[in-house]
């Protein structure tokens, strides 16, 4: 496509397009900052400044790229802010950056496997079965809204569950360089290091995005950060997940400034994250550590990591005493609740997420192991739960929440695919010879053990862009490592 091409690299374009990006942040920023406020007026319009600066400095290295990984870096990169910055109602649905740039990317890759199929090379895809599943599953769900009660509910989330299992396509097909996967990479590091500062000047603050849920709660709960999610416990979920990355990079980076500084971000999101109270996530990230110390690590780095923690942890409690009496205590407070029982009076939290355990499991057992449905938990629990709930109508479980939707079938190949996905990674990690080989298999196998976990802490994780990124990002490494792999077929005979 010369022409496009030509057109995107001249400089009227350009210039076009640092306008727009321009006048879409400006409003932005100045439409969310209160306009008494002068201090926040002039942090929103040096933020502006900054931006402008970065779209401009990056000039020369999008230039570089090809058309369709541009646009696949920025469906990317806007994964991660979803409806949080910009949301524009059309109708009965919410655009915002993710889904306008999804809008282009569908046509522009139809037309790729219609007229460029040297581009979208299916011979090349090296994890077949993963995406046969997926599409199997996108069936089974569209033949599932034959039964479901709420064919709304079915649709919104079959949506969801195309929109995300696209990604993976994308991703596998259009990733098939080394350098791709590290931009990838980050970006997503970038991305969590801009989150988890929203969040901290959400916690400081108390102020939020229009989209968070915590504009609506008592002012004692405004300093529970939500950054750019709804609700934090995705956001405590996405910490989990993408801490690991950090970590990785903390661990394989030879530069001392670069593992100050992602350490830094790293303590900054635990920080953070204490003030959400997801109690998951704070099993999964040790959960995590574990796996991470005793398999990733050789016997230097434990030794060193052992006197570290020790001088770290003596140091911590000498000189900020009582700020780590207070996290601890947040934290045991937590831990203790996951082992107390409710009262009659008023059902703990704990045992609200036991109940929603229950009415699922036996919506399932009452759909002969079928499911009951795409979507369609939310209208069971609202119309035939068995076990009270308080008015919750989530499941608040991703793995009941596959099985009780999608049914047996669906449930044992997404568990089979997991634990494929960690088996491959762990194989990747042992083979690879390069930093950037062992830094990546190294981050995404972190993240996905921390994700057996996390993933029981939001309301649903079907609607959030992370989960399908990691996933994506995951098998899309798998699939470049076995074609890297057997790369002496696909080169032409001399």
């Amino acid at each position: 496509m010369p022409d496009l091409r030509s057109l995107f690299q001249s400089k009227i374009t350009q210039l076009i397009l640092a306008l727009c990006f321009a006048a879409i942040t400006g409003s932005w920023l100045i439409d969310r900052v209160p306009v008494q406020s002068p201090l926040l007026l002039t942090a929103a319009l040096a933020g502006y400044v900054a931006l402008m600066a970065v779209f401009i400095a990056i000039k020369p290295v999008v230039q570089q790229i090809p058309m369709m990984n541009l646009l696949l870096y920025l469906l990317i990169f806007s994964s991660f802010l979803g409806a949080g910055i910009m949301s524009i109602p059309v109708g009965p649905i919410s655009m915002f950056p993710y889904r306008m740039i999804y809008v282009l990317m569908v046509p522009a890759v139809l037309y790729l496997a219609l007229f460029r199929r040297d581009v979208l090379d299916w011979e090349k895809v090296k994890v077949k079965p993963v995406l046969y599943f997926h599409l199997f599953w996108v069936l089974y769900a569209l033949f599932s809204l034959s039964w479901s009660r709420s064919l709304s509910m079915g649709a919104v989330d079959l949506i969801f569950l195309i929109i995300g299992i696209s990604l993976i396509f994308f991703m596998v097909f259009l990733m098939k360089k080394e350098e791709e996967f590290k931009h990838v990479y980050w970006i997503w590091l970038g991305m969590f290091a801009v989150l988890t500062v929203i969040g901290l000047w959400n916690h400081v603050t108390h102020q939020h995005l229009a989209i968070s849920r915590i504009n609506k709660v008592a002012e004692y709960q405004k300093g529970i950060p939500t950054s750019v999610f709804v609700n934090e416990n995705d956001f405590a979920s996405f910490i989990s997940v993408s801490f690991f990355l950090v970590l990785a990079f903390v661990h394989r980076t030879r530069s001392w400034l670069l593992k100050a500084a992602g350490t830094a971000l790293m303590l900054l999101s635990l920080y953070v994250m204490v003030f959400t109270s997801s109690r998951a996530n704070f099993i999964a990230i040790p959960l995590g550590l574990a796996f991470w110390f005793v398999f990733l690590t050789n016997k230097k780095v434990k030794r060193s990591l052992v006197v570290l923690g020790f001088v770290g942890l003596a140091a911590g409690i000498v000189m900020f005493k009582e700020k780590f009496a207070a996290v601890i205590g947040k934290v045991e407070g937590m831990l203790h609740s996951l082992m107390s029982s409710g009262s009659q009076a008023e059902i703990a939290s704990v045992d609200i997420r036991s109940n929603l355990i229950k009415n699922g499991l036996l919506f399932f057992e009452k759909s002969f192991g079928f499911g009951i449905g795409s979507g369609n938990s939310k209208y069971y629990l609202m119309h035939f739960a068995e076990f009270p709930t308080k008015g919750i109508i989530n499941v608040h479980n991703w793995w009941i929440e596959i099985l009780v939707n999608y049914g047996a079938v669906i449930f044992a190949g997404y568990v089979l695919l997991y634990l494929w996905v960690i088996l491959q990674l762990f194989r990747i990690f042992r083979q690879s010879d390069t930093l950037y080989e062992k830094m990546i298999s190294e981050g995404l196998l972190g993240g996905m053990i921390a994700f057996s976990l996390s993933c029981i802490s939001p309301s649903s994780q079907i609607s959030l862009n992370y989960l399908w990124l990691l996933f994506a990002f995951s098998i899309s490494y798998i699939n470049f490592w076995r074609v890297k792999q057997n790369e002496a077929q696909y080169r032409p005979m001399k």
